[in-house]
């Protein structure tokens, strides 16, 4: 839809976004590919524009649009697993795309090293890593956030960065 108009696509979005305005919560979770959200996630933010009016506000030191419906029920929680250690510039920009997407009623989880859940001998630093998790899971459920000491002890290595970034290229730490 465009300024009140009719979607040229021809598909089931109007009622993906019935589904979205009458949820309570709304998980996005997925990899990091090249520092941001995989395209297919983006696009279907993207088509949610209509949910938006044209009409603008100031908001800070930005400005968004003004909505057409009622979203302060909805709570929004990202989770973003890579790759990558926790090194400065990984996930920033995902991190900044989802908090300027949704300003209000978040909660951001970011996962480094996530190959290494799907290594065996991994699990003696990735199961207390997935206790963590579950944690924050429940704190989440209980609460509607989740502490932010969990959410730091989430986001932080498994191993020293080096070691990591080592093993991931092949060869052994030092």
């Amino acid at each position: 839809m465009r300024n009140g108009g009719d979607c040229v696509h021809q598909d089931d979005m109007r009622g993906i976004l019935e589904e979205i305005l009458a949820s309570d919560l709304l998980i996005f979770s997925f990899p990091l590919y090249c520092y941001g959200m995989p395209a297919p996630l983006k696009a279907l933010i993207d088509r949610t524009l209509p949910l938006s009016s044209m009409a603008m506000r100031k908001a800070g030191e930005r400005y968004e649009h003004v909505e057409q419906a009622d979203f302060s029920h909805l709570r929004y929680l990202m989770i973003c697993g890579c790759g990558f250690p926790k090194g400065l510039q990984n996930f920033e920009p995902a991190v900044a795309q989802f908090r300027l997407c949704f300003p209000r009623n978040r909660t951001v989880l970011t996962v480094p090293e996530s190959p290494m859940f799907n290594a065996p001998e991994a699990a003696v630093v990735t199961e207390p890593r997935l206790e963590l998790v579950r944690q924050a899971g429940r704190q989440y459920a209980q609460t509607g956030e989740v502490d932010a000491e969990l959410i730091e002890a989430i986001g932080s290595p498994m191993i020293p960065e080096e070691q990591y970034a080592a093993i991931v290229n092949g060869g052994m730490a030092k």
